[in-house]
């Protein structure tokens, strides 16, 4: 496997293992009876990024480029909706203050930069495959 691949399969893992946590910690800042984890939520999310894991490390760039850009920009576009533009607990300028307050900003702001990085991880897939097939 090349390296851009293998950087964008840690991407993907990194990813998941923040948004784990990031799940427990979001329910830990929001009100009851909303303050639970939701267990199908955590399977989508950990199959999801199985798909994408399992097609880096299967398929060419030519497939697995586009896949893990709109994986990542669907995660992207997600995040920056229910935790800075949408009216509610979790977002993060109006989450209650508290002692789980700092780390959900923290896990908001590191989710936000790995998506970042997956899409232009994502993007230069798709850049390479296509100077592959230029040359």
């Amino acid at each position: 496997m090349n390296t851009p691949r293998t950087a964008t399969l840690l991407v993907v893992i990194a990813h998941w293992i923040f948004a784990m946590g990031h799940l427990f910690v979001a329910a830990q800042v929001v009100p009851a009876p909303n303050n639970h984890v939701s267990w199908l939520a955590i399977a989508l999310i950990s199959a999801a990024h199985w798909i994408v894991s399992v097609a880096l490390w299967t398929l060419n760039d030519r497939l697995s480029g586009p896949l893990t850009l709109i994986f990542f920009f669907a995660a992207l576009g997600g995040d920056l909706y229910e935790h800075l533009l949408h009216a509610s607990f979790n977002n993060v300028f109006m989450v209650a203050p508290g002692s789980w307050t700092s780390q959900f900003n923290s896990s908001v702001l590191v989710l936000l930069a790995l998506e970042i990085m997956g899409c232009s991880l994502g993007i230069q897939s798709i850049g390479g495959w296509r100077r592959q097939m230029a040359a």
